[in-house]
């Protein structure tokens, strides 16, 4: 199993943002408040839905207060992938 990494978090907001490039996230930002990033509450959601069904990862809603950033989401799904996966 690889892990929920930095790389597959960058493919599901490109695909959320139909093809908008990601690419303000990297290592330098992963710790920056989604908001900050220009992400509002919405796109986080349509992120945490998306990464539901494709990742079988369950985020429940008041997981989300946690979820403020890239490297929180990315770790919260990383701890969460099934062992399948």
């Amino acid at each position: 199993m690889s892990g929920f990494t930095l790389t597959e978090f960058r493919k599901v907001v490109e695909a959320c943002l139909e093809g908008a490039d990601a690419a303000a996230l990297d290592e330098s930002t992963v710790d920056t408040d989604f908001g900050d990033l220009g992400y509002d509450s919405l796109v986080v959601y349509e992120i945490a839905m998306r990464v539901q069904d494709e990742y079988r990862v369950t985020i429940p809603d008041e997981a989300f207060d946690d979820l403020r950033t890239p490297a929180a989401f990315i770790a919260y799904v990383d701890a969460g992938l099934p062992a399948d996966r």
